[in-house]
């Protein structure tokens, strides 16, 4: 028998054996899985994540198929990427990263929390972080695009960023943003400049803490602020001159 056909023989015949061998070890209960360590959970429970991966303790470890779990982990909408290592004789270790939730949106009747593109990530639920904008960019194509454009705006403003609660996209470019002490802030497309003149402004004079209802900021270096309408309680009366004073 020619030397290379006893060689691919001998091959043929070792890789059998190999897959038996490996199908037996897999089968066995050599490498019973005893622990699984996960990290960089913030938004989802330990509970879900373990119970996605559908791999409870005792598998064989050589039974575990780490793309199997990593797709499985992936399909939790939180979830941005997974690495998922074995390590002999008994140990699992999952690494992931989970998408930063920056904002509200309304679809229909539901608030969508987003991602930092924008995106939805899932239907806002009890135990979701609350202090997030609601943002309703205008209606199109490019709502993605419009939501991230107002994120890199309030995070370049980090000094007024936590303070609003609600943005709402207008034509040309602007933003109608509310406080969370409820006074409207109009911006147009330049509304980088017109912020920073309002914290110039807010830092001089605390003009965010008085008693106003609006503040507009379209007009070119200038402000015009709106105050609150005083209760009826509050306001003056109005002289009668009929009415004699009392003495």
């Amino acid at each position: 028998m020619p030397r290379i056909l006893l060689s691919g023989l001998l091959m043929i015949v070792l890789a059998f054996a190999g897959q038996q061998i490996w199908g037996v070890l897999k089968r066995s209960n050599w490498f019973p899985l005893e622990t699984i360590h996960i990290r960089g959970l913030v938004n989802i429970p330990n509970q879900v994540a373990v119970g996605a991966m559908e791999t409870p303790k005792g598998t064989n470890l050589l039974a575990i198929d780490p793309e199997t779990i990593r797709a499985r982990l992936l399909a939790l909408p939180w979830i941005h990427s997974v690495k998922v290592k074995r390590i002999f004789p008994s140990t699992l270790t999952v690494t992931l990263a989970e998408k930063s939730a920056v904002g509200l949106s309304r679809q229909g009747e539901r608030l969508m929390v987003l991602d930092e593109y924008g995106m939805p990530i899932k239907p806002f639920e009890k135990g979701d972080p609350l202090l997030l904008p609601v943002i309703t960019p205008l209606p199109g194509a490019k709502q993605a695009e419009q939501t991230v454009l107002l994120l890199n705006l309030l995070d370049k403003q980090a000094w007024i960023k936590d303070q609003i609660s609600e943005a709402v996209g207008m034509p040309g470019g602007g933003w109608t943003l509310y406080t969370r002490r409820g006074v409207k802030l109009l911006l147009s497309n330049r509304a980088e400049q017109e912020l920073s003149l309002l914290h110039r402004l807010q830092k001089r004079y605390k003009i965010l803490d008085l008693r106003i209802r609006q503040v507009e900021l379209r007009i070119a270096n200038r402000i015009a602020i709106r105050p609150e309408s005083l209760p009826e309680a509050t306001r003056p009366e109005k002289s009668d001159p009929k009415r004699a004073p009392t003495t």
